[in-house]
């Protein structure tokens, strides 16, 4: 993200009053195999607007962004980039909008967002807060970790 938008915090100070109509992971897939474990997240609101938190490049900054996620290798026709897939892996859209735990997300209105900064003010970790739950987003070591607290 660039600073002209503060590294993504006008995109994050929108989300609040949203409420949430569906979700998105992208989880790396290779073969069969699907790593839920960490990945993207977004989050489409009411409104049709968009809230994407994802790890960036350099492992610590939280990217924050109003797009909806887009697969880089989509559509994958040049050799090199089936090969790579093929022996690689790559992430992967999953709409995860009515599996547990992301089925308690849908119909939450955002209360309020908060953000970790990095020492030189970059965000590292991002909190949406959800009535009486919350999500937050935290990029570490080139990955992002999403954890959900909500209540029934």
């Amino acid at each position: 993200m660039s600073d002209t938008d503060e590294h993504g915090r006008a995109a994050l100070n929108a989300a609040v009053d949203g409420t949430i109509i569906a979700v998105r992971r992208m989880f790396y897939v290779l073969g069969d195999e699907v790593d839920r474990s960490e990945g993207p997240i977004e989050f489409t609101f009411h409104d049709g607007t968009t809230l994407l938190l994802d790890a960036g490049v350099d492992g610590a900054e939280l990217r924050i962004g109003a797009a909806p996620w887009r697969d880089p290798f989509e559509p994958l026709v040049d050799p090199v980039n089936i090969e790579y897939v093929a022996e690689s892996g790559k992430y992967t859209a999953f709409d995860v909008t009515d599996e547990p735990p992301y089925d308690r997300l849908t119909g939450r209105r955002v209360d309020a967002v908060s953000v970790l900064p990095l020492p030189d003010g970059r965000p590292r970790a991002a909190t949406l807060y959800l009535g009486d739950g919350m999500v937050k987003a935290e990029s570490m070591a080139d990955e992002l970790i999403v954890t959900l607290a909500t209540a029934g």
